[in-house]
């Protein structure tokens, strides 16, 4: 598919989403329905085309200075008629357009993580509001649940969350539900080692790939009884159940590696509450659990339900380390399309935005993944700089008059950087505050 054909596609799909207004609009049948210059399918291409600057600036811009742009004011009047579900549906509709269903072993690859992302502050959104200590200057901040395609590098489904609300359990549960049947195998960190978590996965009939703790901090992997070696490779079927009869936690005790109990606190959604009278019901989880050698001295646990004669331990490995790339395009998300950059304080402006951005970034991924195939030299040291693209892609999605195919093209060969095998450094997580609206560069 050639960046024409992208382009006419995504065109295509925003105009056929418009004709659908009335199933988006708050008031059905009233908004959008007089001819205005800032009409529904307008509203969204404006949306998806703001950038770092402030509202007003970006207005401009995108109108190309036409005395007839809105006002920040008619802008807003206008965005408030949207629905809170209209961004999400289109980027679940785009995503199943532009899906090129790349495989791995025959398998999508599916890093799930989260992200969390500061808004402008709002003391009246509770739901948002952080202050850890009453020295301490208060922001809002939202919760970013996504799926990203690793072999794709695009991001296929989102769960949006409030601060005091967040739960990526429940996100993840819910992009589950949400998932198609295709063979999908899950790359998750360890913040998603729960027995719900696999036992959901495990009921959608999907992989998975799970870093775990190692046996000593709390996790899976401390009540089994696992071998006195820095690497091995097991089986296991474990039965859960929620009766803490004396028979049954004496069978817990002496086979710690078939059956274990699930006191009350515990929370998992395919066992009954245990009644006296009874008899106890089981949930049978089946997984391997490795540990493999990273680099000299450093080991890491993974816990999986894939074959093992199909899936060796150097190819989990091998899987789980591209896990990374989630990591990577939360970053150029907040810092290179703009999502520290909001231009509301309302939460459903706010979720609007980050939708479009999640829009954004993989309109420019398909695009700079056909400018890289189709790249002149083909030169393994250079790589496209992605910050760069994102630019041009975005000025190509406001104004393809002033730009062609070709030229977008030749843009970004034009800016490329040179690649580092083996280079590395330090991960500094540092929180990022959103941009205030008061020191927006012009």
């Amino acid at each position: 598919m050639s960046i024409k054909d992208i382009v006419c596609k995504f065109n295509y799909e925003i105009s056929k989403f418009a004709k659908r207004k009335s199933e988006f609009c708050n008031c059905p049948g009233r908004d959008f329905s007089r001819n205005r210059k800032q009409n529904f399918e307008s509203v969204i291409r404006s949306i998806l085309s703001l950038n770092g600057g402030s509202l007003t600036n970006e207005l401009l811009k995108i109108h190309q200075f036409s005395p007839d742009s809105p006002s920040a004011s008619a802008f807003i009047q206008q965005r408030a008629k949207l629905s809170e579900n209209a961004f999400p549906y289109l980027f679940q509709e785009l995503n199943s357009t532009f899906d090129r269903d790349c495989r791995y072993d025959g398998y999508r690859l599916i890093a799930v993580d989260g992200s969390h992302i500061h808004v402008p502050n709002n003391p009246e959104d509770k739901d948002s509001f952080v202050q850890s200590r009453a020295d301490e200057h208060f922001h809002n901040e939202f919760h970013l649940n996504a799926f990203w395609d690793i072999m794709q590098g695009t991001f296929l489904d989102a769960v949006v969350q409030k601060y005091r609300n967040q739960n990526e359990d429940r996100a993840l549960i819910e992009m589950l539900e949400r998932s198609s049947p295709a063979d999908m195998i899950l790359v998750c960190d360890r913040g998603y080692e729960a027995y719900n978590n696999i036992a959901h996965i495990q009921q959608a009939d999907h992989k998975y790939v799970m870093r775990i703790k190692e046996q000593g901090s709390f996790g899976i992997a401390d009540g089994l009884e696992l071998p006195d070696k820095d690497e091995f490779d097991m089986y296991t079927e474990l039965s859960l159940t929620r009766k803490g009869s004396f028979e049954i936690k004496t069978l817990a005790k002496r086979y710690k590696n078939k059956y274990r109990w699930l006191p009350s606190h515990v929370h998992f959604d395919y066992l009954p509450p245990s009644k006296k009278n009874e008899s106890a019901v089981f949930f049978i989880l089946k997984f391997r659990i490795l540990r493999i050698k990273i680099k000299e001295n450093q080991y890491e646990m993974l816990l999986t339900n894939l074959p093992s004669d199909k899936f060796p331990p150097h190819k989990l490995k091998e899987i789980y380390s591209m896990r990374w790339g989630i990591e990577t395009s939360f970053r150029e998300l907040k810092y290179a399309i703009g999502l520290t950059s909001f231009h509301a304080r309302k939460p459903d402006f706010i979720k609007q935005e980050i939708y479009a951005r999640l829009l954004l970034y993989n309109y420019c991924e398909l695009i700079t993944t056909h400018v890289i195939k189709q790249m002149k030299n083909n030169d393994k040291t250079k790589q496209v700089n992605f910050t760069i693209a994102i630019y041009i892609c975005r000025e190509y999605l406001r104004n393809k008059r002033n730009l062609s195919p070709p030229d977008v093209i030749n843009l970004i060969e034009k800016h490329v950087l040179p690649v580092r095998p083996g280079r590395k450094d330090p991960r500094k997580v540092k929180p990022q505050a959103s941009v205030s609206f008061l020191y927006r560069v012009a």
